[in-house]
């Protein structure tokens, strides 16, 4: 059965013309049935109703709020009382649209051959009670300001922002799972801001519920005769601009007087050009430049009314001193945030390669600050000094980014947490985002305070691996309100780019000068300490005398790489070792290695491995937080001991000397990958966290 949804507000002058059409409407498969809602009518509408009541299968119901939303909102509520199946259209028509007769049925029957779409709309074509004039029909927006939708559309997907009030059919799940008008906008009396349908659709679509258009499904508008007035036009466009304000979001721009200040440039223009026109007696470009000015002022009069939609601004920041799987991180999730309906900006301290990485997220349109707030938790030396520095000038910093929440990610200890007592101080929500396991440590008379004067800003905190988070509890727990949100929210991957690819073996071999049938361990990190590439080279050179065609490949930079290339030199082992420096594409040379190997000393999580598992590498790594955390349940990879490498070379000997092994374990490392790690899963669980902190 179909359900009919109709509001009306004094709708006597055109309800009975429209309920006669409805009365010559063919009966879809099943039945209909109808629901006037009425709005508080002070005219003969309730008399009309009831005239109409035995020869309509039609129900009434009223509703005192006024509101055009308000009363659809109370019409559906009494339709869900009635019963009915999640696939049953709800049918909304207006009061003044008088159907075809097939309509129903032509909406019912795109409604089957599309199941995989929920907002369906139709054509709606005009019933002119006095046709305006050709040139005012000319250069008026028709379907902003009569809800007109030719019936020449292709019956095809639509923007659902193109579908109008007065001839559209959802699927009756949506509303049973809660979907309903925003009561705040919509036709309210004279003065409103429109888009209430608008915004019921643009949320369905977001939600992932798409939309068809049926142009044979049409319904002619009742316009009557003052609404071809120029200044009702002209009105008509002030309250589309008002809810343009409610609805849109525009890409950040310097403002003024609290607007978009190319928006107040156009208005001057436009008020200039209008004076131009009226002197030439130009009525095509007066009119043009009065619709323009129109809907700005509409904007501008909800805009200082404080009803203006923006999109909820994170700022992502950290003490960062060099480029690893921390910022990678930061960046990834600016640009999920982003896709997400969120304004994203990181904002970061300068590091060597600073200006290189941050042109190619500029390229990606991510937007990046440089931002060096005074560090005075983080540092011993100069500590009053930067605290100082930090009340004067620091929190108006922060304020210029004009975030809504700050995430500020920690890479060890306190690192971070100067940022975290600024956000505190601009009485800003936070996020803490865990990037390692950190040591337990004592904290100074000094750091105790503030860091408890900067925690209680902490709406959340996630991290990237149980162990990061398990270390970061046991130093912070008692600092943290009670209702702080917690999450493990591992690294990601992008599958699509990280793949299994026996080309990109052969061209990166050939690209990095090794032989095809080498025998080759990789290792992507940063050249610190941290990582202990000195104790992969003492590994290799172990084993190299036992796999003569076995080969090193080093990819990443850092403060130990002269020391290493000695340290190589030192081996004799100069020939078969590969330092191949910062790599923006590791995806294409990974695929030349045997096995990662990774041999820190501490992980927060370790995005390589997971990286060199996507393109079906087996990972070695020593069992220490964050990488036990990827590898300790994995049949793609294998731990080592930290504190013994005699086991750990005779665990890397056995697998370089079982081919079926390191392929059957590559298989497998991609398949966890991707089962585990895929980025639309981690895009997932960052809308999760995120739902409701802003």
């Amino acid at each position: 059965m179909l359900t009919v949804l109709m509001a009306t507000y004094n709708g006597a002058g055109t309800l009975p013309q429209v309920l006669r059409a409805y009365m010559g409407l063919r009966s879809p498969v099943g039945g209909w049935r109808l629901i006037i809602a009425d709005n508080g009518s002070t005219d003969a509408t309730a008399q009309v109703i009831a005239a109409f009541r035995g020869r309509l299968p039609l129900r009434s119901v009223y509703v005192a709020r006024r509101g055009r939303s308000p009363a659809l909102n109370g019409a559906v509520e009494h339709a869900l009382r009635l019963g009915g199946d999640g696939a049953e259209l709800f049918v909304f028509g207006d009061d003044d649209a008088m159907p075809a007769p097939d309509w129903l049925c032509r909406l019912q029957d795109s409604a089957r051959d599309h199941p995989g779409y929920a907002l369906f709309g139709g054509a709606i074509v005009p019933a002119w009670r006095q046709r305006p004039e050709d040139w005012l029909l000319r250069l008026t927006p028709v379907g902003l300001t009569w809800g007109i939708t030719s019936p020449d559309l292709r019956d095809a997907p639509i923007y659902p922002g193109l579908v109008w009030g007065a001839n559209m059919a959802i699927r009756r799940r949506i509303f049973e799972a809660g979907a309903r008008y925003d009561e705040s906008i919509g036709p309210q009396g004279a003065n409103y801001a429109m888009g209430s349908e608008t915004r019921l659709n643009l949320e369905m679509h977001a939600a992932g519920n798409p939309s068809w258009f049926c142009p044979q499904a049409k319904v002619a508008h009742i316009i009557r005769a003052p609404q071809v007035q120029r200044a009702w036009i002209l009105r008509r466009a002030m309250l589309f601009g008002r809810g343009q304000c409610r609805l849109a979001t525009f890409a950040p721009s310097v403002e003024l007087l609290g607007v978009p200040r190319w928006m107040l440039g156009r208005y001057v223009r436009d008020t200039l050009g209008a004076v131009r026109a009226w002197l030439r007696r130009d009525h095509a470009d007066l009119f043009l430049r009065q619709w323009e000015r129109a809907w700005l002022r509409g904007f501008f009069h909800e805009t200082w009314r404080g009803r203006r939609k923006r999109l909820p601004r994170i700022v992502i920041s950290s003490y960062s001193g060099e480029l690893g799987g921390m910022e990678l991180r930061m960046a990834q999730e600016a640009k999920m945030l982003g896709a997400s309906g969120y304004d994203s900006v990181l904002a970061l301290r300068r590091f060597p390669g600073f200006t290189q990485w941050v042109q190619g997220l500029r390229a990606q349109r991510l937007q990046v600050q440089v931002y060096e707030p005074p560090l005075f938790l983080e540092h011993w030396a100069w500590r009053r000094w930067n605290w100082l520095r930090a009340r004067v000038m620091g929190a108006w910093r922060l304020r210029r980014l004009r975030p809504d929440l700050v995430h500020v990610a920690f890479c060890w200890t306190s690192y971070g947490a100067s940022i975290l007592w600024l956000a505190r101080q601009c009485r800003l929500p936070a996020v803490i985002s865990v990037h390692n396991a950190f040591p337990l440590e004592a904290f100074s008379d000094w750091q105790r305070p503030r860091l408890q004067e900067a925690f209680r800003s902490v709406k959340g905190v996630y991290a990237v691996s149980p162990s990061a988070m398990r270390h970061f509890l046991d130093l912070y727990r008692g600092m943290l309100n009670p209702e702080t949100r917690l999450a493990v929210i591992p690294n990601g991957v992008d599958t699509d780019t990280f793949i299994v690819s026996p080309e990109r073996r052969v061209l990166a071999r050939r690209q990095l000068g090794l032989p095809p049938d080498a025998l080759v361990l990789g290792c992507v990190a940063r050249l610190s300490a941290q990582k202990r590439p000195q104790a992969l080279l003492a590994l290799f050179a172990r084993l190299a005398a036992q796999f003569p065609n076995l080969y090193l490949v080093l990819v990443g930079t850092g403060p130990l790489e002269a020391m290493l290339r000695l340290q190589a030199q030192q081996s004799g082992l100069q020939e078969r070792i590969v330092f191949a420096g910062f790599q923006q594409r590791v995806e294409l040379l990974m695929p030349a290695f045997d096995l990662h190997v990774l041999l820190s000393k501490n992980e927060g999580f370790g995005i390589a491995t997971i990286e060199a598992m996507a393109c079906g590498v087996p990972a070695v790594g020593t069992d220490v937080p964050g990488t036990h955390d990827i590898l300790h349940d994995s049949e793609g990879g294998l731990l080592l001991p930290l504190g013994d490498e005699q086991a750990a070379c005779a665990a890397v000997a056995q697998l370089l000397m079982d081919a079926p092994r390191r392929a059957r374990m590559g298989r497998l490392a991609r398949e966890e990958t991707v089962q585990r790690y895929s980025m639309p899963r981690l895009e997932r669980q960052l809308r999760a966290f995120y739902a409701g902190l802003v």
